[in-house]
């Protein structure tokens, strides 16, 4: 949720929430230290994987195939946790033991050498990880066609690789990586649009069931999901889609009719929701939170393969997604949403693929945020949106600042340029 109030792509229905509207307004201070911080949130998280390969390795009395997929999950969150970490705040300390005496002394780290231990992190999950959906005793594989898609396997491992290539603009790895996981058709393929957030869905290669209290499905359908009446000032009703990125869509685009929705408030004003979740807490389980997709796989392989100059080829992953989005019903040809010319120029097809990674990833796990980033236009976007959102923009702002009480704590810390 805050990673995407930060970008565009969503609207703050009251700007005195400052839990919300410090990310939403671009305008996170050090000083206000009841701010929800990632880095506070994400190291226990971390400190409990290295606590749990430091015991798996000394372990004696835990089988060797279990071992090896255990430590496979290990390697793999926290490589998950690291490039969240420094995908928000740039160099962070790399914490790879318990030793809280180490730990508490620890510099930041360049994000260079972060990168490199994620990637080591994930080649060693990749080797340890079973090719199959495991059940809980991380040994026993489901019945075909029962698999519950929640552990992590050897192609969850390839998935999140192929990103952190793109990341890294290592083109080649990136589709190489890509292309494994599409390659791997006996337990992925895309979809219809409706289909890709259900529980189990063929699209989804990690997710996670619901876990809270009295809600079988996710928190985020909770949030997202407008209620009759409009936008209000409790948290399942404050934000919605900025009417500017509702805009984005083109003529015909089905992702905006099956995967938005609107209410009316009672003045009769219409406000638009991400409705790529809709079951809510009130309803049977239906949905897990996807967090690695085969759409996603398709759009990495584009990209790197547009920037290797194979752009027919790019193109052609591109519009795999854009003919899932075509009404093949509608009659007129100039409603229907059509595919991408497989002639574009590179720099057309790059445009092309912009469009695409916008609104296939809307609300998913910050993508949007991140992309602007990693992309180079972080600034040209939101020093307009910014604006609109009735905050100032400022290039540091693009990352998090660390916790003033953690530098207060550990005087090797240092804070991100710009904040005080």
């Amino acid at each position: 949720m805050y990673t995407e109030l930060s970008a565009d792509n969503l609207k703050l229905f009251n700007n005195n929430k400052t839990d919300y509207s410090s990310y939403y307004q671009n305008g996170l201070v050090t000083v206000t230290d009841n701010t929800p911080m990632f880095w506070r949130l994400i190291y226990p998280y971390i400190f409990n994987v290295n606590s749990a390969i430091e015991g798996l390795n000394n372990s004696i009395g835990v089988t060797s195939p279990v071992k090896e997929h255990l430590l496979g999950e290990a390697y793999f969150l926290r490589a998950f946790f690291y490039f969240y970490l420094v995908n928000s705040y740039g160099d962070v300390p790399l914490a790879l033991t318990t030793d809280y005496i180490v730990n508490n002394n620890l510099s930041r780290t360049p994000s260079t050498q972060v990168y490199t231990q994620i990637i080591d992190d994930l080649k060693k999950a990749k080797e340890l990880l079973s090719d199959e959906y495991l059940k809980a005793d991380a040994l026993t594989t489901f019945p075909t066609g029962q698999e519950e898609r929640i552990k992590p396997t050897r192609s969850s491992a390839a998935a999140f690789l192929a990103r952190v290539y793109l990341y890294r603009k290592d083109w080649a790895d990136a589709e190489k990586a890509a292309t494994e996981v599409i390659n791997n058709t006996s337990q992925y393929s895309p979809t219809s649009l409706g289909q890709v957030f259900l529980k189990n869905s063929r699209e989804s290669i990690w997710s996670i069931p619901g876990v809270s209290i009295g809600n079988p499905n996710t928190a985020w359908g909770d949030v997202l999901i407008l209620r009759p009446g409009g936008p209000g000032d409790v948290l399942d009703r404050i934000l919605y889609l900025s009417p500017d990125f509702v805009d984005v869509f083109q003529n015909g685009d089905q992702r905006k009719k099956i995967w938005t929705s609107s209410v009316t408030d009672v003045n009769n004003q219409s406000y638009s929701y991400a409705f790529k979740y809709k079951a809510t807490s009130a309803d049977a389980a239906s949905e897990y939170m996807v967090i690695l997709r085969l759409g996603e796989q398709y759009l990495i392989r584009a990209e790197a393969r547009i920037q290797q100059n194979k752009v027919a080829e790019g193109i052609a992953d591109l519009n795999v997604l854009r003919d899932r989005a075509i009404d093949k019903s509608e009659p007129d040809e100039n409603l229907k949403f059509k595919l991408l010319s497989t002639t574009l120029s590179k720099e057309a097809a790059l445009e092309a693929l912009v469009y695409e990674r916008r609104v296939e990833m809307f609300c998913e796990w910050g993508d949007r945020w991140y992309d602007l980033k990693r992309t180079g236009q972080v600034d040209a976007v939101m020093s307009q949106a910014t604006v609109k959102k009735g905050g100032t923009w400022a290039s540091f702002k693009q990352w998090y600042p660390v916790p003033a009480d953690e530098i207060r704590i550990n005087t090797k810390l240092s804070q991100n340029t710009g904040y005080n």
